[in-house]
C-alpha cells in the first residue's frame, strides 16, 4: 500500500460518514428542484420516447409537436436530428412552417461541421458525438428531438443503449428536454417496440402514436396513447390536429371531423330534424 493511501476499511468508514452527513443538504437540494412541467404532451427536462410503426407520422408528429412548443416560449429552441428521412422532407412538408429558432438536421448537414466532419467514425458515432458536445455546452432550454433510435444505436445492444442513455440524461441534467423516436414492432411481442427492455426503463414518459387518415390517405390528426410516465403529470391520451399546409389550424386536444365527413354529418342532422322520432 502506497504511502497516505487509505486502508479499505478507512475508505469504507469515510465514504459511509460523507453520505451520512450530507444527508440534509441532498434533501434540500432536491426539494429545491424545479416543478414538473409540461409543454403539450411532452414533460419538460426528461426523456420522451414516441413509438409508432413506420410511415404512421412519427416525424410529423414530433416536429409539429416542437415546433409549436417553441412557437409557445416553452422551449428557447428546438434543435432537429433527422436521420431518417430524405433531405427533401423539409420544402415538401413543412414550408408553411417559419424556421425561427429551429435547427433541423439531417446527416448531409453533419458535413458542415468541422467538429463533426473531422471525426473518424459512423454516422451514429457522429450524432453521439454532437449530443455529447450540446450536453456540455451552455444553451437557453431547448428541445432535442432525435429522429430515430435505430440511426443512433443498435437496439439490440445494452452498451450502445447505455451510452446513448447516458448522453440523452445529461441533456436533461442540463435543464434540456429529449424527444426520441422509436419504430414499434409489427410483432406480437412482450413490449410494444423493437429492441431491448432496457429501452422502456430508461425512458421518463412513453406515448404510443396512432394516426387519423383521410380518404386520401393524409394525416389529419393523430393520438398520443401513454404507456409509461414516471411523473404524477401527464396525460392518458393527447390528440393533435395536423395541418401542413396552414400552421394556424394545427390545435391541440380537439376531436377533428374531416371536411369529407361534414356532407355526412349534414344529412344526418337535416334527416333527424324532419324525423324527431327516429
Amino acid at each position: 500500500m502506497k504511502k497516505g493511501q487509505l486502508k479499505p476499511n478507512e475508505l469504507s468508514q469515510r465514504f459511509a460518514t460523507s453520505i451520512i452527513a450530507q444527508s440534509e443538504v441532498l434533501w434540500t437540494e432536491k426539494l429545491n428542484l424545479p416543478e414538473i412541467e409540461l409543454a403539450g404532451p411532452l414533460v419538460k427536462r426528461s426523456i420522451n420516447l414516441l413509438i409508432a410503426q413506420s410511415g404512421s407520422g412519427k416525424s410529423l408528429g414530433a416536429f409539429i409537436i416542437g415546433w409549436k412548443e417553441v412557437q409557445n416560449k416553452n422551449f428557447a429552441q428546438m434543435i432537429y436530428f433527422d436521420l431518417d428521412n430524405p433531405n427533401t422532407l423539409v420544402k415538401e412538408r413543412y414550408s408553411a412552417f417559419s424556421p425561427s429558432n429551429v435547427v433541423y438536421l439531417n446527416s448531409l448537414d453533419f458535413l458542415r461541421f468541422e467538429d463533426l466532419r473531422s471525426v473518424d467514425g459512423t454516422m451514429r458515432e457522429k450524432t453521439k458525438l454532437a449530443l455529447a458536445l450540446l450536453s456540455e455546452a451552455e444553451l437557453p432550454e431547448t428541445l432535442v428531438v432525435v429522429d430515430t433510435l435505430q440511426q443512433v444505436s443498435d437496439y439490440n445492444d445494452i452498451k450502445e443503449l447505455e451510452k446513448l442513455f447516458s448522453l440523452l440524461r445529461n441533456l436533461t441534467f442540463k435543464g434540456h428536454t429529449v424527444l426520441l423516436l422509436h419504430h414499434k414492432s409489427s410483432k406480437k411481442e412482450s413490449q410494444p417496440f423493437k429492441g431491448l427492455s432496457y429501452i422502456f426503463d430508461s425512458a421518463d414518459v412513453i406515448y404510443e402514436l396512432t394516426p387519423d387518415k383521410d380518404r386520401s390517405g393524409l394525416i389529419r390528426a393523430m393520438t398520443l396513447t401513454n404507456t409509461k410516465n414516471r411523473f404524477a403529470t401527464g396525460f392518458n391520451k393527447f390528440v393533435i390536429s395536423i395541418d401542413t399546409e396552414n400552421t394556424e389550424n394545427i390545435r391541440y386536444g380537439e376531436n377533428v371531423l374531416f371536411e369529407e365527413e361534414l356532407p355526412v354529418k349534414e344529412q344526418i342532422l337535416s334527416v333527424l330534424k324532419e324525423h324527431p322520432g327516429i
